[in-house]
């Protein structure tokens, strides 16, 4: 508890909101495009990380392995939403509706946003957690080290790179649907439905889930590193109850009966 206190509140904790910080200037003067949040979503994790790294006293190799995992999750999510919301001036319409009322008045509207950056930083040190304890279980990946629970770590571990491949993918399929709608390929009433969307309604986000989810058991080495999974579950509640619901309700919003027959045929995350 005491390194926990050390390392997680004294450290990562305001790395995290100074990181958001950081983000927020960079909305402030990159013109106010709400889209950032989500860029400093994922960098945030990656900031967490690098923490945990500097402070971790496993071997070198599992350090490496773990802090690249990392990366690779947190720098091909955010430079994913630069490249297709910030830098092409995206306008999210959820954020629209979120702070619409707020449009009158830019001092309110700014100090929303401001307190939007910083909630979810709280939230950033919740879903890390896991990163906090995988750093702490030290995995040689020698061959006498296969047993017990290091058995479960390995395969966990193993599969995070495959699940960062289909939420890149999912990602990749429903930016270049998008693309073809807006050339007049695709009618403009038509909902997403081949790939990984053919069964699934958020395809992506269940494989940002799993992610975490392995994370959170690669960490798992003694009877107090079972917290590690507070991250994959807090993610869900968040994923289930917040940035779900406004996306669905956005959908519904837009789509009327179309988009409830779609919910009606289709998972709202398993791909299968």
């Amino acid at each position: 508890m005491i390194y926990f206190v050390e390392v997680a509140l004294i450290w990562a904790l305001p790395a995290i909101l100074i990181n958001k910080l950081v983000f927020y200037l960079v909305y402030k003067i990159g013109g106010n495009h709400e889209c950032i949040v989500d860029v400093a979503y994922s960098i945030s994790h990656l900031v967490a990380g690098v923490v945990y790294c500097i402070f971790s006293t496993i071997s070198t190799p599992a350090r490496i392995i773990n802090i690249v995992l990392v990366a690779i999750w947190s720098l091909r999510l955010g430079g994913f939403l630069c490249a297709t919301r910030v830098l092409v001036g995206f306008k999210d319409e959820r954020y629209d509706n979120i702070f619409s009322e707020y449009n009158a008045d830019k001092f309110k509207k700014d100090v929303m946003v401001f307190v939007q950056f910083m909630f979810q930083g709280l939230i950033v040190f919740v879903t890390s957690i896991p990163l906090y304890f995988l750093f702490l279980n030290d995995l040689t990946w020698e061959p006498d080290s296969f047993n017990g629970l290091n058995v479960m770590n390995y395969i966990a571990l193993s599969i995070i790179p495959f699940s960062i491949c289909f939420e890149a993918t999912a990602d990749i399929q429903l930016e270049r649907f998008k693309r073809l709608k807006q050339q007049g390929l695709i009618p403009k009433d038509e909902l997403m439905e081949t790939g990984l969307w053919r069964k699934s309604r958020h395809p992506n986000l269940f494989f940002d889930l799993v992610t975490w989810f392995c994370f959170a058991l690669a960490a798992i080495h003694d009877a107090i590193s079972v917290c590690a999974l507070i991250g994959p579950v807090a993610l869900f509640c968040v994923m289930e109850f917040l940035t779900t619901p406004l996306t669905e309700a956005h959908m519904k919003k837009k789509r009327g009966d179309l988009y409830e027959q779609y919910v009606g045929r289709t998972n709202k995350y398993l791909v299968m």
